[in-house]
């Protein structure tokens, strides 16, 4: 930790990712997005064995946050068409492709396995930055948080689009290097790569553990 202008600003990843003023925010994991024969793998984009790869560490890496009572909130994507503008009607019309994360389908529940808890929050939203015109900026400051831990899909859209916001808002960026996923690994690296340089530190499950201390 160092003073500057007589803010103590945190450095190290251990001080950014102390338990006392962490969130994990677990953004997307549904079935859209992970599961074949979903939107995700009719557009293209799902590797489906990298996407269970995925999908295990995040649920290991969950149950070692809920072992030092850091706050998990789940982000669940909602494109119903009372929420859809006219930008988005027109990239699904570019793709090809009909809507997703529709209210009452397969696509829109979270993967198996990463459902949330009891007492764990779920923010719905309508864009792909999960802090744009939703409930989650007022959930993190009411906990006092000040770092998040950015997890989930996909890795250069909404995981990306939600950092970015992070950042601006204040809050000490932690994108999971390898907790976030669903682009190609060109993609992927970029995005870290931009990360890394811009809007926070990029570091993968096995280093936010070992901040925290050990596998618990």
């Amino acid at each position: 930790m160092i003073e500057i202008d007589g803010r103590q600003i945190l450095t190290t990843l251990p001080e950014k990712v102390d338990p006392s003023h962490t969130a994990v925010v677990v953004i997307d994991m549904q079935k859209d997005f992970t599961t074949a024969g979903c939107f995700w793998d009719k557009l293209g984009q799902l590797d489906v064995a990298a996407m269970d790869v995925l999908a295990t560490r995040l649920r290991s890496f969950l149950e070692q946050a809920r072992e030092r009572d850091v706050p998990i909130i789940h982000v669940m994507a909602n494109y119903d068409g009372p929420y859809m503008n006219d930008p988005m009607h027109e990239r699904l019309h570019r793709h090809g492709i009909g809507r997703y994360c529709q209210s009452g389908t397969e696509g829109i529940e979270f993967h198996d396995g990463l459902e949330p808890r009891d007492g764990e929050p779920v923010v719905v939203k309508h864009r792909f930055d999960a802090l744009y015109d939703t409930e989650l900026d007022l959930m993190l400051r009411a906990r006092g948080i000040r770092t998040v831990i950015l997890t989930g899909v996909a890795v250069q859209g909404c995981v990306d689009s939600t950092a970015r916001h992070a950042y601006f808002n204040g809050y000490y960026v932690v994108f999971g290097a390898d907790l976030a996923g669903g682009a190609n690994p060109t993609v992927h690296a970029v995005t870290l790569d931009s990360m890394q340089l811009m809007f926070g530190v990029a570091a993968t499950a096995a280093e936010v553990t070992d901040a925290w201390g050990g596998s618990g």
